[in-house]
């Protein structure tokens, strides 16, 4: 699958997004090694905000409910509501980063950069990742 299949797949599962709160909605595209492609979006909870949850999450929980554990890559896209263009620049947020070193350290991060589509490691985002198993 290319880099430019899973954006669109993002931003497709980017209109299910369920944010009343911030009206910014994300979308993520997991690829599994198995060839699965598992979506999330943001849900937000406008009560208690610290129980919503970011597409990245939501993607790799569907995944593992799913079954798969192993992973390629992750696609990530944004846009306020009533934008029609997604956003130049949105990268995973420091806890998804966490997230993502937890679950499937070292998969590829597709996101927009500077108006670039482009793919990284968790490490070039953070400095000095919280990593138990290097302990």
């Amino acid at each position: 699958m290319k880099q430019e299949d899973l954006i669109n797949i993002a931003k497709n599962a980017c209109k299910n997004s369920y944010s009343p709160s911030t009206g910014y909605m994300v979308g993520a595209a997991l690829l599994s090694k198995s060839g699965t492609v598992y979506i999330g979006v943001n849900v937000e909870d406008e009560k208690i905000p610290n129980l919503s949850i970011c597409a990245e999450r939501n993607a790799i929980q569907n995944a593992i409910s799913h079954g798969d554990r192993e992973f390629i890559a992750i696609a990530v896209v944004g846009k306020k509501k009533n934008a029609t263009d997604f956003d130049k620049t949105l990268t995973p947020c420091g806890i998804c980063l966490q997230y993502i070193i937890d679950m499937c350290k070292d998969i590829d991060i597709i996101c927009y950069i500077d108006g670039k589509e482009t793919v990284n490691k968790v490490d070039n985002f953070i400095n000095t990742p919280f990593d138990l198993s290097e302990k």
